[in-house]
């Protein structure tokens, strides 16, 4: 009786790292994108995936920016880690032969990628619109349940054995921080490990220098304003800034609002242009993305969202307060509709308690 002639073992599918390491062997030239108006995470994973690329395999790449950068806060992240970014309309997209999305994917309505581009690689912890994420890239990470990118490029280093530097692991710290609320929001063990394991190499004083920027005078006033706008119904808080010249202050004050005693509920708005931007938060828990599809519906804009935070924009045919008024009428019914408040009385902020 003839010996059995041992059979080969089944491969083993690479795991995300190797994937992505095998990827960029490959790759002589890599452009990174991500949304338009980029936050900390987008920066940071960015950022983070530039050098990661040429630690692994001498990729040289850009970061193209679409957008601005805006609040005190993002602008200076980039001035003290020195973040190159190059505005994208200076892009040569047959210079490169590999093509990026961090935190984002390829058909969100706020992400830009030049046409004739394939995207090779795909990194985010996003909902679509669709609620679904969709894509056939060759390299595709996206995990919904981790609170930040930056936490994914972090995880690459970690498993790689490769060391970032000290204005990339602050970047990508920041950006954890940033998108998890100081790791309480969203947050998952992937963040936690990854923030770990940046944190002996951050710089811890440009970090604070990072989240104290100092501001102008007129800041504080839009501030002014846009609480006297805010309208309170019971445990869910709604305001809109109107036309605006800037966008970060939705943000900001949705973020400022949701701390609010006995709101679990904030959606925010403001007006730039022909361009309605809005921005949903909800106490632990909620779901910041149900919310802003169910304000939305009907509208012509696009949004995404992660656990408790949502944000989205809305384009209208003309910028007049006619037109805006009645935008923000048929999202605040879908609001107290969805939250289960229809018919409650608004209550603004200096009004007496209840």
């Amino acid at each position: 009786m003839s010996p059995k002639t041992p059979q080969p073992r089944p491969r083993q599918p690479l795991g995300r790292t190797e994937s992505l390491l095998a990827l960029l062997r490959g790759k002589r030239r890599l452009l990174v994108l991500t949304h338009n108006n980029p936050d900390p995470d987008s920066l940071g994973s960015g950022m983070g995936l530039r050098y990661f690329a040429s630690v692994a395999s001498q990729v040289e790449s850009k970061f193209a920016l679409s957008g601005r950068i805006l609040r005190a806060e993002n602008q200076e992240m980039v001035r003290l880690l020195g973040i190159d970014l190059t505005p994208l309309d200076q892009i040569r997209p047959e210079d490169f032969d590999c093509v990026a999305l961090v935190d984002t994917q390829h058909g969100f309505g706020h992400t830009i990628v030049p046409p004739g581009l394939a995207v090779d690689i795909v990194i985010d912890h996003h909902v679509g619109e669709s609620g679904q994420c969709p894509g056939q890239e060759p390299f595709r990470d996206v995990r919904l349940d981790v609170g930040a990118t930056s936490s994914l490029v972090a995880t690459y280093f970690r498993e790689a054995n490769f060391v970032p530097s000290c204005e990339v692991a602050t970047a990508l710290a920041y950006g954890i921080k940033t998108d998890t609320a100081d790791l309480s929001r969203n947050v998952s063990d992937v963040d936690l490990r990854a923030y770990d394991f940046l944190f002996p190499f951050v710089d811890r004083q440009k970090l604070v220098q990072i989240t104290r920027p100092r501001l102008p005078a007129a800041y504080f006033q839009t501030l002014k304003e846009a609480l006297r706008k805010v309208r309170r119904y019971q445990h869910v808080a709604l305001y809109s800034l109107g036309q605006i010249g800037s966008v970060e202050m939705v943000a900001e004050v949705a973020d400022l609002l949701l701390r609010m005693e006995g709101i679990r509920a904030v959606f925010c708005g403001g007006l730039v242009g022909c361009s309605y931007y809005v921005s949903v938060r909800t106490e632990l828990g909620g779901d910041a993305w149900n919310l802003i599809n169910f304000a939305m519906k009907g509208e012509q804009g696009t949004f995404g969202g992660h656990g408790s935070v949502a944000g989205g924009s809305i384009q209208l045919p003309s910028g007049d307060t006619r037109t805006l008024r009645r935008l923000e009428r048929r999202l605040e019914r879908n609001i107290l509709k969805c939250v289960g408040v229809e018919g409650v009385n608004a209550t603004g902020l200096s009004d007496p308690d209840e």
